[in-house]
């Protein structure tokens, strides 16, 4: 018999002799050796423990993969609160930079006095500007250049300048209804006064007459007579 054949029948003579025995030489527990895994192979048995052994293998590498990740992340925070530290540095250089400043600018009598010199200028400019603006939009309707006629305009002032009836004054007949804005320098039309123009692209527009009291009587027989006292006395 060759050496292979009497190992194999020795490991399947080992592997069903029930009444042979061993001890464990680790902790002294007594084992069949029929429980045993016994092999020829130089690998050890795919049983078990070795699944286990290759399962405590993966989690040792997760395990080195994880404190990686954790070693990255720590630093990346280290970076984070050492950026937040530099913002926090430069604000506080920012203020105490702007308090120094104000404080020189109040010690500094001909240097808030030239501030306060220029701001009046800027607010005599603005408001002039302003007044010369609103002058401007008042006489729009008798320049030359403006060829309604100016009796067929109403002022509403907002939210446009303008309500023209061309053709009241001389025909006393109304054949457009005209919304009028008047810009002048570099004023813009304003977000009510484009809802205004979209109103009127879209036609968005009606006229209602609303009928007060009995139309059949004169109003001031429909009033009570403290009512029409009071009318009266005001006439």
């Amino acid at each position: 018999m060759s050496a292979n054949g009497f190992v194999t029948n020795l490991i399947s003579f080992l592997k069903t002799a029930r009444h042979l025995w061993g001890r464990c030489p680790s902790c002294g527990t007594p084992f069949r050796l029929s429980d045993a895994a016994i092999s020829s192979s130089p690998e050890p048995p795919k049983d078990w423990l070795r699944r286990l052994q290759k399962q405590q293998e993966r989690l040792d590498d997760w395990e080195g993969e994880l404190g990686l990740r954790k070693s990255d992340l720590d630093n990346r925070e280290d970076t984070v609160a050492d950026r937040e530290r530099d913002v926090r540095d430069g604000e506080y250089r920012l203020e105490r930079d702007a308090k120094k400043r104000v404080q020189e600018i109040l010690r500094s009598k001909t240097e808030v006095q030239a501030l306060i010199r220029t701001a009046n200028r800027e607010a005599v400019k603005r408001s002039r500007a302003t007044l010369l603006g609103k002058m401007l939009e008042r006489v729009a309707p008798c320049f030359r250049k403006f060829y309604y006629d100016p009796r067929d305009m109403r002022s509403i002032c907002d939210p446009v300048d303008y309500v023209l009836f061309d053709g009241l004054t001389i025909d006393r007949r109304v054949d457009h209804i005209r919304f009028i804005e008047v810009k002048c320098g570099t004023s813009r039309v304003t977000p009510a006064q484009r809802s205004v123009r979209e109103a009127v692209e879209k036609r968005r527009i009606e006229m209602e007459v609303w009928q007060i009291g009995d139309p059949r009587i004169p109003i001031t027989k429909q009033l009570s007579s403290s009512e029409r006292a009071l009318l009266e006395a005001r006439e």
